[in-house]
């Protein structure tokens, strides 16, 4: 395939959560320029479209983008991307918004996923949220834990489709691509039929042109959130299993303990 080939674009959408190496693995794909790269679509929908879902405390976070109706992203998913050799969408699957809008998963795409372990995902996210919400109390912090890192939405939707819609399992382990990219993305790669590129081990940093407006003039939460991520020019190895949750609130750590069972039985079809 070439890039000049204008019908058999590869098709891939990543369904994933919060904190789990899903925007590096964006930018590592988004370094190769055939690769037409999407960053977050339902969110925007979610959160800042005409039909915005999420809770009424972030109804401040601006007007409403035009353009930004669920319908909308899936249209704009399912055009055709000519000179382009695959299509990748990286979408967080609590912002599809549930079952009840499962009718907007594009057509044409093969849908995959990336999940974390709780423990590492967890201490993660309570530390880019107290980095965010400067002013909060610990309670506001736990919620807002709670409320952003949640492996129900992606475990659902990765029931749905495997189960009810019988498409393959493909799934990545987030301690996998920490520790053996190389052999993690090529397997990824073989999976989905995008074509690998020695850049998905090593890119550029500091590439996030794809990002759209509203997400790269929002530079507290870029750092907060995608600092690290957006700095990086490979994956660096770690231990998520060993991630140290005494410090964090109790209500934290048993939150963690009631999504191990969701991870555990996501991570058996683990690539």
């Amino acid at each position: 395939m070439t890039a000049t080939d204008t019908t058999s674009a590869v098709k891939v959408i990543l369904w994933t959560h919060a904190r789990s190496r899903s925007t590096a693995f964006e930018l590592a794909i988004a370094s190769d320029e055939n690769i037409q790269v999407f960053h977050e679509e339902y969110s925007l929908a979610y959160f800042m479209g005409e039909e915005r879902l999420c809770n009424e405390k972030f109804t401040t976070i601006g007007p409403s983008l035009p353009r930004y109706r669920y319908v909308d992203v899936k249209e704009r998913f399912e055009q055709p991307y000519p000179g382009k050799t695959a299509v990748f969408a990286k979408e967080e699957a609590a912002c599809l918004g549930g079952r009840r809008n499962y009718g907007y998963i594009p057509e044409g795409f093969t849908n995959t996923y990336l999940v974390r372990n709780p423990r590492a995902a967890v201490v993660s996210c309570y530390k880019s949220i107290r980095s965010f919400e400067t002013k909060a109390d610990d309670k506001t912090l736990v919620e807002l834990t709670k409320d952003m890192l949640n492996l129900t939405p992606v475990y659902e939707l990765f029931k749905y489709l495997t189960e009810e819609r019988h498409q393959r399992p493909i799934l990545i382990d987030s301690e996998d691509l920490a520790n053996a990219p190389d052999e993690t993305i090529k397997k990824y790669c073989n999976a989905t039929g995008v074509t690998f590129n020695d850049s998905f081990i090593n890119w550029k940093p500091e590439k996030y042109e794809h990002f759209h407006e509203r997400f790269q003039k929002n530079m507290k939460f870029i750092k907060a959130f995608h600092g690290d991520a957006l700095r990086s020019s490979s994956f660096q190895p770690s231990s998520d299993r060993d991630a140290n949750v005494s410090e964090l609130p109790v209500e934290l750590q048993q939150w963690i303990e009631a999504c191990m069972p969701l991870y555990e039985e996501m991570i058996i079809h683990k690539l």
